[in-house]
């Protein structure tokens, strides 16, 4: 039986510290090198002050990487510039209290469509909550929701011989973090921006099969909630694809998990004669 008092505890007890940052002052190239170490997609960006002026996301360094490829002409995938990351971060710094509760962090994951939202105590980061942790959550409380009604539809994918540079633009294009990469009407992988980030210095005619993850989960659609977040947790895949006989019938990303803790709006819930 699903126990949804676990979404009422505080974003303390879930949260991760302590918070990476990077100084404004650091490269974007910095940056990087960080997200790459710590395997996480953002930074907070504080100020001289120590205090929180933004963030800076791979959504930004992937960005700037297609511009420099085109201002540059350079045959590359991506192509990273030597600037400051004051000058790329996102000057908007999303937080909760430590009191907060794990549904309202969802709900300012969900409606911002963010992937993480930091706690902020007295004026300085001391963790954040991101969709990993949600879906702590979620295994927590044995949500049997199937993944069929949380799953995001229809999936974008890539054709795993298509070139690199097509990939990292379709990435860009549809404002997402990752595609499934198909071979003859099959997943065979995934192409994140990590991924993207990764094979920035690959020429771009190259085919995205040669840069592409295989950290995906294929579950049939009646999986339910908790069972693909424990999966996603021990196997640290970073894509849930949902099958049904084969075929490839959504995706299930971090922000599912974070709708997973909202309440069901009064007009989506079916009437019982």
């Amino acid at each position: 039986m699903s126990d949804m008092s676990v979404f009422e505890r505080t974003v303390s007890e879930y949260m991760s510290s302590p918070v990476c940052t990077v100084s404004a002052d650091d490269t974007v190239e910095d940056a990087h090198k960080i997200m790459t170490e710590k395997r996480i997609s953002c930074l907070a960006v504080v100020g001289r002050d120590e205090k929180p002026a933004g963030v800076v996301s791979r959504s930004d360094l992937l960005r700037i990487g297609r511009v420099m490829v085109y201002a540059t002409g350079s045959q590359t995938a991506l192509q990273l510039p030597s600037m400051c990351v004051g000058d790329l971060m996102t000057p908007r710094f999303f937080s909760v209290s430590p009191g907060q509760t794990l549904v309202d962090a969802a709900r300012e994951m969900v409606e911002r469509r963010i992937h993480r939202v930091f706690v902020v105590d007295a004026g300085k980061p001391i963790g954040v909550v991101s969709t990993k942790d949600l879906m702590r959550a979620v295994m927590d409380a044995k949500v049997a929701t199937p993944i069929a009604e949380l799953m995001t539809v229809p999936v974008v994918t890539v054709e795993a011989s298509a070139p690199l540079s097509d990939a990292v633009a379709t990435l860009s294009r549809a404002r997402i973090s990752g595609v499934a990469v198909m071979e003859n009407g099959v997943p065979v992988g995934i192409f994140t921006q990590e991924e993207a980030l990764a094979a920035r210095d690959r020429p771009g005619v190259s085919s995205v099969d040669e840069s592409m993850s295989q950290a995906m989960l294929c579950l049939p659609v009646s999986t339910p909630m908790f069972r693909a977040a424990g999966f996603t947790i021990s196997t640290r895949a970073r894509r849930v694809l949902a099958i049904d006989h084969h075929h490839l019938k959504g995706v299930l990303t971090g922000l599912d998990f974070a709708r997973c803790l909202l309440p069901v709006p009064p007009s989506t819930v079916a009437s019982v004669a």
